[in-house]
């Protein structure tokens, strides 16, 4: 009976001493870990969640971890004697971190079953996948805006294509017509009716002429010579075409103002000429003979020019704002909308940059932004 009695106490301190050495092993380890026995009770914490947490041994596991009893219920049923783990993700509300936990049955000498859980802190992992979710949806956006705009850009070089094309076919008739009209006219009397019927054919193949130079213009690529050109001299040339239109121009003033006086910039003069023209033409059409248009032009630090065009007309209804860049778009009976579509093209092809922004009933004010390219890129 002794020697029976020696055996159990040798096999007690046996089974002690690997409890104390399993317990040793648990607050070894670096992640949060906690038993529960079947009464819903915390049997044991490791130490590293007791320096998160506090001590938890003895009390209920949903009163101690602040969530609710049917959770308990739930993760016990779920989890069989020799079942697989269960793992799941558990917001702790103590701490306000995500973790991993993972959920095993232990069977106790004594022959009942408690569940270890061990609790990896992912909450910075969980916020890269969210930051990463939301990069991927904006890099999938921006790659389905990028794939629309070359699908357009390609539209339209098949439509200048084709429009350059047509041009070209109408051009040589055209300038028959004109040419036979200028033959006719001459050997024709001079009475009034003649007179206006000849000044109407003048007037619409020219009219005709011009749109198909637009056409042509936006079909054509862009191969830029740069020259270091004075901005006074640019603005002079604009001048000098828009008071050659008198009908056009009308009783508008146009107003200048350039700083430095004497500034220039590296540019294909003849392409950013017609690009301010453009921007002029339809505000001098906009404006019907009268008000006030000013040309301005100033030097920012870093190597930057900004020039603007302000009309005094009725301004840009705010719906078209958004479309008036775009190809073949037009306001104007008669239009191609194919101006302001030039001039953007110009000024990118500059490597700037145009917007515009207006008042209605007030005033309208297109901005073009330069940056001097780098030395020896002239």
């Amino acid at each position: 009976m002794a020697k029976r009695t020696q055996q159990n106490t040798v096999h007690k301190s046996k089974l002690e001493a690997e409890r104390d050495q399993f317990k040793a092993i648990l607050d070894s380890i670096d992640d949060g870990i906690y038993i529960v026995g079947r009464d819903y009770r915390v049997e044991f914490m490791n130490v590293a969640l007791k320096s998160q947490l506090g001590s938890g041994e003895g009390q209920l596991c949903h009163e101690f971890f602040g969530h609710e009893h049917s959770d308990c219920e739930q993760c016990q049923h779920e989890m069989s004697s020799f079942g697989p783990e269960i793992r799941r993700d558990w917001h702790l509300k103590k701490t306000g971190k995500v973790y991993e936990m993972v959920v095993s049955p232990i069977h106790s000498p004594n022959g009942s079953i408690s569940r270890l859980h061990i609790l990896r802190d992912i909450t910075e992992r969980k916020k890269l996948e969210a930051e990463l979710q939301r990069y991927s949806r904006e890099l999938e956006s921006k790659v389905t805006a990028q794939a629309e705009l070359l699908l357009q850009q390609e539209r339209l070089a098949l439509l200048g294509e084709i429009s350059a094309g047509l041009a070209h076919e109408i051009r040589t008739p055209l300038g028959a017509i004109i040419t036979g009209i200028k033959i006719i006219e001459k050997s024709c009397g001079r009475d009034e009716n003649t007179a206006l019927i000849f000044d109407l054919l003048r007037r619409e193949t020219l009219r005709l002429d011009k749109k198909l130079n637009e056409f042509l213009s936006y079909a054509k690529p862009r191969f830029l010579q740069l020259s270091e050109t004075r901005i006074d001299k640019l603005f002079e040339d604009v001048h000098a075409i828009l008071r050659a239109d008198q009908r056009l121009l009308g009783e508008v003033s146009v107003v200048s103002e350039i700083y430095p006086p004497d500034l220039t910039w590296p540019m294909d003069a003849d392409r950013l000429r017609e690009a301010i023209l453009n921007i002029c033409i339809n505000a001098l059409q906009a404006m019907a003979g009268k008000g006030t248009l000013r040309l301005e032009a100033r030097y920012y630090y870093r190597g930057v020019m900004e020039i603007v065009v302000r009309d005094t007309g009725p301004g840009i209804p705010t719906e078209s704002l958004p479309h008036i860049f775009k190809p073949f778009y037009s306001r104007r009976t008669g239009g191609t909308g194919l101006g302001l579509a030039i001039t953007k093209d110009i000024i990118e092809h500059h490597h700037g940059h145009i917007s515009v922004t207006s008042i209605p009933g007030l005033q309208t004010t297109f901005r073009i932004t330069l940056c001097r390219p780098p030395a020896g890129n002239h």
